[in-house]
C-alpha cells in the first residue's frame, strides 16, 4: 500500500498539457478573463498562439446565438450558463493554421503527428477481447495513471456572471477555478454537458442535455473521446495508443469475463455491488446524483466518494420484476436493424423520434419496430442500465473505466453507418434539434471548440480506424441482405428507380406520403 501511495504522490507533481476540457488554467487570470481573451503564448515560441511561427492568431471567436429562430429556444435556456460556453469568459481565441490545434495552437489535429503537424497517421482502434494480456493491462494503466495527473485545463462551481463581475471590479478570479486529474475532467465534462439546468431556490429543469437526447448524440461523443484518448496517449508516452472496443453484443448476460476480472475491469460483489481488482482498490467516484444533491447543486470535483458499484444480479432480477426493463445486453440483430434505417435523424430530432438510426443506437426507440415509446431502452442506453452504478446515471457514467470501452464500440456502430451511407453533415438539422444539438451548435463544454458540423465526418479524417470495418462499412458481424428489407413498423424510403407503371407511382405517392406523415406521427408517441 504504501509503494502505491508514494507512486500517487509522484504523479501528482507533473502537470500536462493533455486533455481538451472546460478552461486553460493559464487563462484564467484576471488579465485573462478582464480583456476576454484566451491566446496564449505556447512554449518556444514568443507571440500569442505561435503566431511567430506561422501555427495560428488571435481572433474573434464566433459561435452561435440562441434565439427564437431555433424550435427548441425557450427563455429560461438563457439563464444556463452552458448556453453561452466558452463566449462569456471569452471574446478572442486561437484559431490555429493548417493542421495546428489545442488552444494555443501547440498540438496538432487529431490524425496528425510531428514537430510540425505533417505527418498524417491512422491508427487502429481493436476489439479489447482480441487484444494481448499486455495490451489489455496497458489500457487500465493509462487509465489508472491519468487520475493522477494534474490536467492544464480548470474546471469552475462559480456561475459566469459572478465570475464577470468580479473580474470587472479588478478583483483576483483564482479562487473560483478548481485543478483537476485528468480523469476526473472527463468525468467532470460529462457530468457538465449532461445535468440538469439549476434555477434559485434548489429548483431544476432536466429539459436540457447537450451530449445525449438528440441528434448530437453520436458526434458529441465522438469528439468526447478522440479527446479522451489524445490524453491517455500523452499521459502514456505511447502515440500509437487507441481506445479499445467492448463487443457487448458477444455475451448476453454478462460483462465478458475477458473484461470485467480482478486483473482488468474488476468483477462485481453480489453483496453490496463493490467494483473489486487490481485497480480498484483506491477508486473513487465524483459528481454522481447523490453528491450533487439530484442535480440541485454544481459537481464539486474535490468531493470523492470511495468505491466504484456496479448493478449485482439481484438488482437486475427487481428491476426486470418491478419496472419491466430488459437486463440483458444487446444483440447483434439489434445492431444490424439499427443500420437498415437511411435517415440519419427525423423531427423533433430528440429522445422522441422515431424510425431513424441515430435514436434507435442512443437506445430510446425500438430494435424491433423502430418506435420511440414510453420505458424503451435499446442499444447504448440498455448497456448503461444493465451495468449500474454509476454507469446506471448518465451524468457520472464515465466514472467508471468501462465507459470508453462502451463508447468506443457505440463510435463503431457509428462509424459503420457514414460508410455504409456515405453521408455528411448535410443531414444534420439547423434550428430543429434540441439546444446544442444543431449543426453548428458548439460542442459544450470541449475546448478549443468544435461544432457538430466539423466532427460530422468519418474516422480516417480524423486518424483512426476500425481493425474489423471496411472502407464500406462492413463487417464480419453484419447480417446477409434480405429483400425485401425490413424496418420494423416503420415505412420503408420510397426507390428512387423510375418507372412507366402507375401501380409504382401510386405506390411511391403512398411511400412518400407516409414519410411525410410520421414526423407528426412520431410526436403523438413520445413521452
Amino acid at each position: 500500500m504504501s509503494c502505491r501511495i508514494i507512486t500517487c504522490l509522484v504523479f501528482f507533481v507533473f502537470i500536462f498539457p493533455c486533455a481538451e476540457g472546460q478552461f486553460p488554467r493559464v487563462c484564467t487570470s484576471l488579465t485573462s478573463l478582464k480583456n476576454k481573451k484566451c491566446c496564449p503564448i505556447p512554449k518556444g515560441f514568443s507571440a500569442p498562439c505561435g503566431n511567430d511561427g506561422n501555427r495560428g492568431t488571435c481572433q474573434e471567436l464566433i459561435i452561435r446565438d440562441w434565439t427564437f429562430k431555433y424550435s427548441h429556444y425557450q427563455t429560461f435556456q438563457k439563464k444556463d450558463d452552458r448556453h453561452d460556453w466558452p463566449h462569456a469568459l471569452y471574446h478572442k481565441t486561437c484559431k490555429c493554421n493548417s493542421n495546428f490545434a489545442g488552444y494555443d495552437c501547440s498540438k496538432c489535429e487529431f490524425g496528425y503527428y510531428g514537430k510540425n503537424c505533417t505527418q498524417k497517421k491512422t491508427l487502429t482502434r481493436k476489439n479489447f477481447l482480441t487484444l494481448s494480456a499486455e495490451e489489455k493491462d496497458r489500457y487500465m494503466r493509462y487509465i489508472n495513471m491519468s487520475r493522477y495527473y494534474i490536467s492544464d485545463y480548470v474546471v469552475t462551481l462559480t456561475p459566469y456572471e459572478e465570475i464577470n463581475e468580479t473580474v470587472m471590479a479588478n478583483r483576483d478570479p483564482t479562487a473560483f477555478f478548481h485543478n483537476i486529474s485528468n480523469y476526473d475532467l472527463f468525468v467532470w465534462m460529462h457530468y457538465y454537458a449532461a445535468r440538469d439546468t439549476i434555477k434559485p431556490h434548489n429548483m431544476t429543469r432536466a429539459d436540457i442535455d447537450f451530449a445525449h437526447d438528440g441528434q448530437g448524440f453520436p458526434t458529441w461523443h465522438r469528439l468526447y473521446m478522440l479527446a479522451w484518448e489524445r490524453t491517455l496517449q500523452e499521459i502514456g508516452n505511447d502515440e500509437n495508443f487507441t481506445v479499445p472496443y467492448w463487443d457487448w453484443t458477444g455475451n448476453k448476460t454478462h460483462c465478458d469475463p475477458a473484461i470485467c476480472s480482478e486483473e482488468l475491469l474488476g468483477v462485481t460483489n453480489q453483496a453490496d455491488g463493490t467494483v473489486n481488482g487490481k485497480y480498484f482498490d483506491n477508486w473513487y467516484v465524483i459528481c454522481t446524483s447523490e453528491q450533487t444533491y439530484s442535480l440541485t447543486k454544481i459537481c464539486d470535483p474535490t468531493n470523492k466518494e470511495p468505491g466504484l458499484k456496479r448493478r449485482t444480479e439481484k438488482e437486475k432480477k427487481d428491476k426486470v420484476r418491478n419496472e419491466g426493463y430488459t437486463m440483458t445486453f444487446p444483440t447483434t440483430e439489434e445492431v444490424n436493424f439499427a443500420l437498415r434505417f437511411e435517415s440519419f435523424d427525423l423531427p423533433p430530432y430528440g429522445k422522441e423520434s422515431s424510425c431513424n438510426f441515430r435514436n434507435i443506437l442512443e437506445g430510446y426507440a425500438s430494435t424491433k419496430t423502430g418506435y420511440r415509446f414510453q420505458n424503451v431502452h435499446t442499444l447504448h442506453n440498455q448497456v448503461h442500465i444493465v451495468l449500474g452504478g454509476v454507469m446506471g446515471d448518465v451524468p457520472s457514467a464515465s466514472n467508471d473505466p468501462i465507459f470508453p470501452l462502451h463508447h468506443s464500440f457505440v463510435d463503431r456502430i457509428y462509424e459503420k453507418w457514414l460508410r455504409k451511407f456515405n453521408k455528411d453533415a448535410s443531414v444534420l438539422s439547423s434550428y430543429d434539434a434540441p439546444i446544442g444539438h444543431n449543426k453548428d451548435d458548439v460542442i459544450v463544454p470541449l475546448y478549443p471548440v468544435y461544432t457538430h458540423q466539423q466532427m460530422f465526418k468519418k474516422s480516417f479524417e480524423f486518424g483512426y480506424d476500425y481493425e474489423d470495418v471496411d472502407g464500406n462499412g462492413k463487417s464480419s458481424d453484419d447480417e446477409k441482405k434480405v429483400e425485401p428489407i425490413s424496418l420494423g413498423d416503420c415505412p420503408v424510403p420510397c426507390s428512387k428507380k423510375s418507372s412507366k407503371s402507375s401501380a409504382v407511382h401510386a405506390g411511391m405517392r403512398l411511400c412518400g406520403l407516409l414519410m411525410s406523415l410520421l414526423p407528426i406521427w412520431q410526436l403523438f408517441l413520445g413521452d
